[in-house]
């Protein structure tokens, strides 16, 4: 018998010990899982926190060409690299090699030699090139790609695509082409804008739709002032023009047939050169100050366009000579005559890099196609490959959590625009609306689910005869089995539609139904207690079928008169033109109702369970103090229970902030900053699911949305923390039994 026992007390003690085991692994390794979830979220967003790094490559002695470089260009691979010098000869160097590979040359005549140049788009090596004898020369080099056994080669070729001879001041002195400015939109149409040795301005268009050709001298547009600077934008709409007298001309070129000067500024210092940023928006000042500014055209109370300042980034020490821009983003690099370079994003207004960019003062220069490159050349016509790291420009903690001046704005707001309709696009990542609209969807859940959720748990745990709450608790807890794609299905598709048509009926239904209770209970007070005592308990929960009912057929009868009478027959006219609210059919209401019905099975089954284990013998006590029931759970109950409703309710809160398809599904998805109920909004969760399928990875946008979904954790970690930490509290101080 002892042998059987001692057996049996083993077997027994194994089954704890595996299970201890079982237990404590699961245990652990929900904890690992959870830090690992958290570990990836930081390796994930960790990239948007570094800064650009640019590094020098190599440098290349020009050993071949003692001539002036005009201009220079690079292939997409970084492998092959080309100069035009004044002669108009054209070399092709191999990076790796550092051999010349090709040489051609444009069609200049004898000793003729150009004097400016200029690249007209952002997407190929289109270039004009103006001379000395009056012509403006058009061509295009080719970098192509071909893939044979031994690898990748890249072959390069010179296009020449047109020559212009433009008139002469007189017979004696041939035309000088001394600054030039050249883009080609999408549609085929050019524009050449060049100053000639008089300093009068000209402007050449060709109109691709209708293949027709323009010249205008703009000289008197500009009072005849000295050309300092120019630059063409690259939709050939815009022509920007700076003069000695620190005048910046902004001329209007969307009537190819008819420029117009449409707005005209004075800068601090005279402008030695100006370039229009990616998209055509804002244009770069650059001065002999040495300053460094971005501005665009802000709509007036007027309805008409200035140029206004919206950054002022790092001065250099010496003038600013050049500004080269990216063809990728808003990055653009600026040089003083002295070499050194300063690396500078737009849209966060920051100057991101300064560098000694050369030896000697640079001549010219240009970003890679892909932007990972700066190649510069120096007056000693050596070259300098620079490896540009800059993967996220475009976002760092003040873009995403402060307000940011994005083109086209009047002043700096919050916006969530991460996607546009063409490259050109300039994302806008700001972090608050999802916040905010987190916050609100949240704020309009627990409205609606806290005062439900406790009510119901009072009664259950209570008031409600035991065989009647063994039926409502499941019942309740089933609620929570609902997927929420159902729940938000139903809230988008079904329950909008209703509340936008029967907007005063659910109005009038709410502000009536306490009122019907009250009646209801009041003359239920009055019925005599022998007939009362007599009534089973729990009875009075049937009272409330009826009086809902009541409630609503009264509100549907009357929801119109009461409509008519306050609201001038149309609720939602007289909000737009009293409170200029205007009512979207997906809104907070909606997504209250929705995402509270979500919320309600736990604030209700953790504040019963709460309720329910408050010992019988305070109540009891209470009850025999002459206490009334209420009495005794409003000063007895809820305050030895409040450890666990207030868990309850940080649980309810935990749920709705990170509750996902409802919130997308019932709300419009509108990233605002506006508490109406009857808005929609954009939250975190509801961000993260719609965007990571279309965002690239690694790109901005990913690593943006993973930051976002480690907000989120460490928003709800903290809220578990928060109520976990107060629960207990509250319980030593008000369950002390």
């Amino acid at each position: 018998m002892s042998l059987k026992k001692s057996a049996f007390r083993k077997k027994v003690e194994n089954a704890d010990r595996n299970a201890r085991w079982i237990i404590t692994f699961g245990g652990y390794a929900i904890i690992v899982n959870i830090i690992a979830i958290l570990l990836f979220l930081i390796y994930q967003s960790l990239p948007l926190s570094f800064g650009a790094t640019i590094e020098k490559w190599l440098s290349i002695p020009s050993v071949e060409n003692n001539q002036n470089i005009l201009l220079t260009g690079i292939d997409p691979y970084l492998e092959v690299f080309y100069e035009i010098d004044e002669n108009g000869i054209v070399r092709f160097y191999n990076i790796e090699s550092k051999q010349n590979i090709k040489t051609s040359s444009l069609p200049l005549f004898e000793n003729e030699k150009l004097l400016s140049s200029a690249k007209g788009s952002g997407l190929k090596e289109l270039f004009s090139v103006g001379s000395d004898s009056g012509r403006i020369i058009t061509a295009n080099i080719e970098m192509r790609a071909v893939y044979t056994d031994s690898g990748r080669s890249i072959i390069p070729s010179l296009e020449i695509q047109e020559e212009l001879q433009v008139s002469a001041v007189h017979d004696t002195v041939p035309n000088h082409i001394e600054k030039t400015g050249f883009t080609e939109n999408e549609d085929g149409s050019r524009l050449w804008v060049w100053v000639d040795h008089t300093n009068a301005l000209h402007l050449r268009v060709y109109d691709a739709d209708m293949e027709e050709e323009y010249f205008y001298n703009l000289s008197d547009d500009i009072n005849k002032e000295e050309v300092t600077a120019l630059s063409l934008s690259q939709n050939a709409e815009n022509l920007v023009i700076s003069t000695s007298s620190k005048n910046v001309f902004w001329f209007d070129l969307s009537d190819l047939e008819e420029p117009i000067v449409k707005d005209r500024f004075l800068t601090d210092a005279i402008v030695t050169d100006v370039k229009y940023l990616l998209g055509d928006q804002a244009i770069v000042l650059a001065g002999e100050n040495g300053s460094v500014s971005t501005w665009f055209p802000i709509r007036t109370p007027a309805n008409l366009f200035k140029f206004r300042k919206v950054h002022d980034f790092e001065s250099h020490a010496a003038s600013v000579t050049q500004i080269w821009v990216s063809a990728r983003n808003r990055n653009f690099l600026t040089v003083d005559k002295k070499g050194n370079a300063k690396l500078h994003y737009s849209t966060t207004g920051q100057t991101e890099v300064e560098f000694k960019a050369a030896e000697f003062p640079i001549k010219t220069g240009t970003f890679s196609p892909k932007s990972n490159a700066i190649f510069v050349l120096d007056s000693q016509n050596q070259f300098g490959l620079f490896k540009l790291e800059n993967q996220h420009p475009e976002t760092n903690l003040e873009t995403l959590f402060s307000p940011v001046w994005y083109e086209g704005y009047s002043d700096a707001q919050f916006v969530w625009q991460s996607t546009g309709g063409s490259d050109e696009f300039e994302p806008k990542l700001s972090l608050i609306p999802l916040i905010f609209g987190t916050l609100k969807g949240t704020l309009f859940a627990m409205i609606f689910s806290i005062p439900l959720a406790l009510l119901a748990a009072i009664y259950v745990s209570r008031f409600a005869p035991r065989n009647l709450a063994r039926q409502i608790k499941p019942v309740v807890e089933i609620m929570a089995a609902l997927p929420s794609v159902v729940i938000g299905f139903l809230a988008g598709l079904y329950f909008s539609p209703f509340f936008e048509k029967y907007l005063m009926v659910i109005i009038l239904f709410v502000i009536l139904l306490p009122l019907f209770f009250l009646v209801t209970m009041f003359f239920i007070q009055r019925i005599p207690d022998g007939i009362r005592s007599k009534m089973p308990a729990g009875v009075e929960i049937l009272f409330t079928i009826p009086i809902g009912i009541i409630t609503y057929l009264f509100a549907m009868t009357f929801s119109q008169g009461f409509e008519n009478l306050l609201f001038d027959g149309n609720f939602q006219q007289w909000v737009y033109q009293v409170l200029n609210v205007t009512y979207e059919t997906r809104n907070s209401i909606v997504v209250g109702f929705a995402l509270g019905f979500a919320v309600i099975p736990i604030i209700f089954t953790v504040s019963e369970d709460a309720l329910s284990n408050v010992p019988e013998s305070l109540t009891s006590a209470s009850l025999a103090l002459g206490a009334s029931p209420w009495q005794t759970v409003r000063r007895v109950v809820l305050p030895a229970a409040s450890g666990g409703i207030f868990a309850a309710i940080m649980l309810g809160l935990g749920r709705a902030v990170g509750e996902t398809m409802i919130v997308l599904m019932a709300t419009g998805n509108t990233p605002i900053l506006d508490l109406n109920p009857f808005n929609g909004f954009r939250a975190m969760s509801a961000c993260i699911a719609v965007e990571i399928p279309e965002a690239p990875v690694g790109g901005t946008l990913y690593r943006v949305l993973f930051f976002t979904g480690l907000l989120l954790f460490i928003f709800t970690f903290v809220l578990n923390t928060l109520s976990s930490l107060i629960g207990d509290k509250l319980r030593k101080k008000y369950a002390r039994f």
